[in-house]
């Protein structure tokens, strides 16, 4: 069957496929464009075979009044091939004056004029790129111009219906406290969460991000992510969720990590109270640094070698040592060095027993070598925090979730509930 169409196909463009036969580059153009139109032509014939939508002369309202078949209306449609024309039936309820035309939902078609399929390269494309490359990506790609407004509007509705799935199924489990199914048996998980800040219409907020990650049996990191713009009470509860459907009540370990910030303190103790809290790594070497950097000066080898210093005894365990060290010579100082010196005495002291470095590494647990700082940038900053970016808050939440159910390989559940027409 296939090798009888290929046939025809040779000899239907023979002629123009013979000028260009020892160029494959120019060859692959021309067949990729043939195969666009057929596709279009094929698609156009298709969509319209049967009654698309048809349910009789009437059918009731959600009003319990009488929708009435008015008549089958067409719509242009922009696809991977190129524009079509479907027509669908149009019902319309004289009671309470509503249309609905059942197609459009059953077909996954939204407000837009986007197939689903279009809609769904597009946001493929969008959750990595700014709107307008995306424009000109899907126009190299596909050879279909769509606006970067268009594109906007569908990432945000489709973004939009991600956020809610996350927000139903904290609600479904508020009101019957049943986990989400485990979907992982780690031995040991982590845990880390961290906040990071986006640029929006009435200034810079947080976004609260977190990660769980964990090796499986082939010692491969795996990973989900969470990104909230909530409260940390919130986003604690989204974590922990998504920190179920990872094996949190199965695992042998638990590790939390975080930077030691008041919000972080309550929702470990909320959500993860068996779990070994450690200060990640890299935020607390960000505290030495910035306080030899006030100090001795940014860039300078005498900060290198305060901090190193430092650094080294904080490694090995010695925090105590290190505080004594740090009061020791606070006395030298005043003013604003004196004050990163508290700074800095208060956030060890503070943190201490989760400053254990030695004892973790010896158990073989990650301590953070920036993977909370990495998730922010990369969930977050890599989309949301580009170049002269500023958002409102639909938007940064919207393609922000969209970004993340792509990462979180949950791309093609998200599709087929067909999220343009919900």
């Amino acid at each position: 069957m296939n090798e009888k169409i290929i046939e025809q196909l040779t000899e239907t463009f023979k002629q123009d496929f013979d000028l260009i036969q020892g160029d494959l580059g120019s060859l692959e153009n021309s067949v990729k464009e043939k195969m666009r139109l057929l596709g279009q032509g094929l698609l156009q014939r298709l969509v319209n075979k049967k009654p698309n939508g048809y349910k009789g002369s009437s059918m009731i309202c959600k009003c319990r009044g009488s929708m009435k078949f008015i008549q089958h209306r067409q719509k242009d449609i922009h696809t991977v091939f190129g524009w079509i024309k479907i027509k669908r039936a149009y019902y319309h309820c004289t009671n309470c004056q509503k249309s609905f035309v059942p197609y459009d939902k059953t077909s996954g078609l939204g407000s837009e004029q986007l197939s689903p399929g279009l809609a769904k390269a597009c946001c493929l494309l969008a959750v990595d790129d700014s709107f307008e490359q995306v424009s000109g990506k899907i126009d190299e790609l596909f050879g279909q111009k769509v606006s970067d407004t268009t594109i906007e509007r569908v990432v945000h509705q489709v973004g939009s219906v991600a956020l809610q799935q996350k927000d139903q199924t904290l609600e479904a489990f508020s009101s019957t406290r049943q986990l989400p199914k485990p979907e992982f048996t780690p031995k040991r998980l982590y845990a880390a969460a961290d906040g990071t800040t986006v640029h929006e219409m009435d200034g810079w907020h947080e976004c609260k991000t977190g990660v769980i990650y964990w090796e499986n049996e082939r010692r491969q990191r795996k990973s989900r992510y969470v990104g909230r713009f909530d409260s940390s009470e919130t986003f604690g509860w989204h974590l922990w969720l998504a920190a179920c459907s990872c094996g949190l009540r199965q695992a042998d370990e638990i590790v939390f990590l975080g930077d030691g910030a008041g919000w972080i303190r309550n929702e470990h103790r909320r959500h993860f109270g068996r779990a070994t809290f450690i200060i990640d790594w890299f935020h607390a070497s960000e505290h030495v640094w910035d306080c030899g950097k006030m100090l001795f000066g940014e860039g300078t080898k005498a900060t290198e070698k305060w901090v190193r210093e430092r650094l080294d005894l904080l490694w090995d365990g010695w925090t105590k040592k290190l505080l004594d060290d740090l009061k020791k010579q606070r006395k030298k100082y005043r003013g604003a060095k004196r004050e990163a010196m508290n700074i800095l005495i208060r956030y060890i002291s503070n943190n201490e027993e989760q400053m254990r470095y030695d004892v973790f590494r010896a158990k073989g647990y990650d301590i953070g070598s920036g993977a909370v700082e990495g998730a922010c940038k990369h969930v977050v900053g890599k989309r949301l925090k580009q170049s002269g970016m500023i958002w409102s808050r639909a938007g940064s939440s919207a393609t922000l979730a969209l970004r993340i159910t792509w990462l979180n390989n949950k791309w093609e559940q998200l599709w087929q509930i067909k999220p343009l027409a919900a």
